[in-house]
């Protein structure tokens, strides 16, 4: 039902009522307020509504939009609303542009929680090659080392990098470059920026020119609940190219409540975070931690009219954000899974969406709901889908059907089928913007029973929403699923039938699974787990309810030991700590009953630290730790894109030369029985502080009684020896000389030191012969009677540097050639300073006393 407003008068003209159905909810609220608004028009003809402008309301003038058939208005009073509301051209009244936020900064990534882990061991061709992501925000920045070689160019970005957009790139597409948790989802596909600031769809023809397939959202404007100019402008631009897949972050605002419509007021329900997230044809990503529980901060559905939103989650520590990345992540794997069957051909972005709603495991309550959408994004899952052609395209007609036939292998704990099309646009008036409604069935030969979709009660009440999933006819959404548990081994029938179609045919996607009772998720064979760390063993097991078993693992061919008992299979997840060894290891559960469920064999592998131990000359030297049990190490040099492999080696260290090799950046694996380990955080050999052998030459003090020098050395190997020598005149004389030493930490002393200012240096000799000289490190000797005074003479007017024994508090007098004090200054630290403003030229005496009452006097001339 339509509500209405009547306004009285506008200059001396009736103007009528308030279509509310034409004003966004934002402006419903404003709308008896006196303040000016601005707003964007949607109208049906251009030129009647601008002539209808110029006599209804003369003094404002409407500017065109980046959207057709939209104009910006600004300065407009309630009373003008009300006009435009009336005016028979225009078809909505929304919001105008908002200030986007992002919404919050990477902290932690873990790609074993929705199985990204497992589709790069398993299959490591599958990387994103070849195809486009597109960051929609603020800037990432291009010269970070794990998007080396693949930023795209474009005048279209912003110009303002920040961590967020960084962080939000790197989990799309990082290339591992930085270390192993620098690798993004996607590592090898290309990265383009793009302006968020605009909230509208950049322009289609540019995103074809870009190649880009899928493009991140992963920021938000605030809670807003309805379907506007934006909601409306991406479902038509998915229509256009329809193998583009928007990926929206579900918003941080999870236990707010909506301010407008029909969800007002119910806190922790239809919190969406921009009316672009409404959109039917996109896909709406909300957050989970590690053990899979939804964010309480994570917005929830349902949308305005009822429909499912988010539609799955993914992990994100920090928010919504990361978890949309990691989604557009596996949407690239999930093209080029598909492409490599097609020809290079793009799927429908409604193949995509359905290949990730229908694999995602079940999180959040029993089936689906409004925090958790369909479940859990599994890569692994929707990769497989496709790689075996667990789906089906097609089209359907009104009234009519098109039918599927699968067979259901013995033992399946569950049959899922879901059904995904991209619906025609709304108009923001409608009250549901489904347009197009199709229903999906499951039919069993055998037994004749039939199966409809799960659907939720949209009724506006927060114990309506919190009701379980029941089956049900779906007139409302665009994904539909249907589950059948424990299937019976046969055929059965998938039909999809044309309820309501306002075209002549609408286009499909269906993917189906046969789901197993037990599957290893992380780790399976290729994993790397870290040695002397705490594991996260993660598994499916979608029939477990209160089981219990015992976790256990052995190394290669030995015997099982216990890691943790009374295990909860419902869990899916057990943290292990691994012992500190390096080696091949398995797992397995062991239940109640006796079943056992073995993981792949996998390695238990250290992470070694690189360390740089001199670049002399034309060389330098990298080296790390010995890695127990393990047989070789490979180094790795930072290529045109990636980490490459450069050297293999038995030893912990490697020399290299620097016209051979002329990257700064270098990382170390080690290796054992053929396989590799985990990487090795990169290091940039030139940043490290390390110059030839050096890595510090100080002096203990400044100012100082007993010349001290401290050094620290980056590596003992390949140095015949090092000699400390002292500037005296214009050369350098040997103090002491060591031809032998025992760890890389020692200190020198000068027991002939002179008074005063003495420079220091080091000589180090290479096994080789060769000769590098360190930096020089200057210490005044001050014995305790000694007081040295510079300049002198000094400009009347200007500083004297006072240097004394210690840098104690000390108090100085300056005297006249009477013995009269003129100027009494306490000051502590190696120098002192002593301003001479105001003193006359002449012959003046400096009087230092310290504490222990000796007094130092000399003659100043100034």
């Amino acid at each position: 039902m339509l509500l209405s407003l009547a306004i009285p008068v506008v200059g001396q003209k009736v103007i009528g009522f308030v279509d509310n159905a034409k004003l966004a909810p934002s402006l419903r609220e404003s709308r008896t307020q006196k303040q000016e608004l601005a707003v964007r028009v949607q109208v049906k003809d251009k030129t009647l509504f601008l002539s209808w402008m110029k006599t209804a309301l003369p003094a404002l003038r409407p500017l065109p939009t980046p959207l057709a058939n939209t104009y910006f208005l600004a300065k407009l009073s309630a009373q003008n609303l009300a006009a435009l509301t009336e005016c028979p051209y225009v078809t909505f009244v929304d919001a105008p542009e908002r200030i986007p936020k992002e919404e919050a900064h990477l902290q932690n990534a873990d790609l074993t929680v929705n199985k990204v882990e497992a589709v790069q061991v398993r299959f490591p061709e599958i990387t994103g090659k070849g195809l486009v992501a597109s960051i929609k925000e603020n800037a990432f920045d291009p010269a970070d080392i794990d998007f080396r070689g693949r930023v795209l160019s474009t005048a279209a970005s912003s110009v303002t990098v920040t961590p967020h957009a960084t962080g939000m790139a790197t989990l799309v597409g990082g290339g591992g470059n930085t270390s192993p948790l620098g690798r993004g989802v996607a590592w090898q596909s290309n990265l383009v920026s793009s302006d968020f600031s605009q909230l509208l769809p950049d322009e289609t023809s540019v995103l074809r020119a870009q190649k880009v397939s899928v493009q991140n959202h992963s920021y938000g404007v605030g809670v807003e609940n309805y379907y506007g100019l934006e909601s409306q402008a991406y479902d038509q631009q998915v229509i256009e190219f329809p193998e583009l897949l928007h990926v929206f972050s579900s918003g941080n605002a999870g236990i707010q409540a909506s301010s407008a419509g029909r969800y007002a007021g119910i806190a922790g329900f239809a919190n969406l975070t921009g009316q672009f997230k409404i959109s039917k044809n996109t896909l709406t990503v909300g957050a989970v931690d590690t053990s899979g529980n939804v964010s309480a901060r994570s917005s929830k559905g349902p949308t305005f009219d009822g429909r499912i939103k988010p539609e799955v989650v993914a992990f994100g520590e920090s928010g919504s954000s990361e978890a949309s990345a990691v989604v557009s992540g596996v949407g690239l794997l999930l093209q080029q899974a598909y492409q490599e069957q097609h020809s290079g051909k793009l799927p429908p972005a409604a193949l995509v969406k359905a290949a990730l709603v229908n694999s995602a495991d079940e999180k959040g309550r029993l089936g689906v709901d409004y925090e958790a959408g369909f479940g859990n994004v599994d890569a692994l899952g929707a990769v497989q889908s496709l790689q075996e052609r667990r789906y089906f395209a097609g089209s359907v007609s009104q009234g009519n059907s098109q039918k599927f036939v699968i067979t259901a292998p013995a033992g399946a704990a569950n049959l899922k089928v879901t059904l995904v099309w991209n619906d025609p646009a709304a108009s923001p008036t409608e009250e549901i913007a489904l347009v197009n409604d199709l229903d999906l069935t499951i039919l069993e030969f055998a037994s004749g029973r039939e199966w409809l979709p799960w659907g939720l009660s949209s009724y506006p009440h927060k114990d309506s929403l919190l009701l379980p999933a029941r089956r049900q006819v779906d007139r409302i959404n665009n994904v539909e699923q249907v589950t059948v548990a424990l299937p019976s081994a046969g055929e059965f029938e998938i039909k999809v039938f044309g309820y309501k179609l306002s075209s002549a045919d609408q286009s499909f996607s269906l993917v189906y699974e046969f789901e197993a009772p037990f599957t290893w998720a992380y780790p399976t064979a290729g994993s790397l787990l870290r040695s002397g760390q705490v594991n996260t063993i993660r598994w499916d097991a979608p029939l477990a309810l209160n089981q219990k078993g015992r976790l256990e693992y052995r190394w290669a061919g030995q015997k099982w030991q216990l890691a943790k008992e009374n295990v909860s299979l419902q869990l899916r997840k057990a943290d292990w700590l691994a012992p500190d060894s390096a080696g091949l290891v398995q797992v397995r559960l062991v239940t109640g009953a006796e079943e056992v469920w073995m993981s792949d064999e996998f390695l238990l592998s250290p992470v070694l630290s690189m360390q740089v131990g001199y670049q002399c000359g034309q060389e330098f030297m990298l080296f790390w730790p010995d890695a127990k049990g393990m047989q070789e190490y490979q180094v790795y040099g930072l290529g045109d894109k990636y980490l490459e492999l450069i050297a293999r080696v038995t030893d912990t260290l490697l020399v290299l030369n620097k016209a051979q090799h002329q990257g700064f950046h270098y990382a170390v694996t080690p290796v054992l029985a053929g396989k590799t380990g985990l990487k090795s955080f990169t290091i940039n050999y030139a940043e490290q502080g390390v110059q030839c052998y050096l890595k510090q030459f100080l002096a203990r003090q400044q100012v100082t009684d007993t010349v001290l020098l401290d050094v620290e050395l980056s590596t003992l190997h390949g140095l015949a020896k090092v000699v400390l020598e002292r500037k005296s005149k214009d050369a350098f004389q040997v103090v002491q000389s060591l031809d032998s030493f025992s760890k890389p930490n020692f200190s020198l002393t000068d027991l002939s030191r002179v008074p005063g200012r003495n420079e220091y240096r080091l000589q180090l000799v290479t096994s080789k012969g060769e000769v590098f000289y360190s930096e020089t490190e200057s210490v005044f000797y001050s014995p305790e009677e000694y007081v040295q005074v510079f300049p002198n003479p000094v400009l009347a007017g200007s500083e004297v540097q006072v240097v004394a024994s210690g840098d104690e508090l000390t108090r100085i007098q300056v005297l006249d050639h009477t013995g009269r004090a003129l100027r009494e200054i306490w000051q502590d630290g190696a120098v002192k300073t002593i301003k001479t403003v105001g003193l006359k030229p002449g012959v003046y005496i400096l009087k230092v006393l310290h504490d222990s009452g000796n007094r130092i006097c000399r003659v100043v001339l100034f």
